[in-house]
């Protein structure tokens, strides 16, 4: 996310980086993470609305090694 708030209107910009440090909400997003559910979070621009969302993984498959990973565009 911080790699994409310099292209963000001043207020935006400053909106998210305060999202970004803000503990309590760092907390909610773990709290939610760890009952299995997922979190979001919703930036609004004069553009449009931004969304972030995490979702819980308990366990990530392995791809095999002979093979490249497949792209999709």
């Amino acid at each position: 996310m911080r790699r994409l708030t310099p292209g963000l209107d001043h207020d935006t910009r400053r909106r998210a980086r305060s999202w970004l440090g803000d503990r309590r909400s760092a907390e909610a997003a773990i709290r939610s993470l760890r009952r299995g559910r997922g979190y979001a979070y919703e930036l609004p621009t004069p553009d449009g609305t931004w969304r972030w969302t995490a979702y819980p993984v308990s366990a990530l498959r392995s791809l095999p090694t002979d093979q490249p990973p497949r792209s999709h565009p």
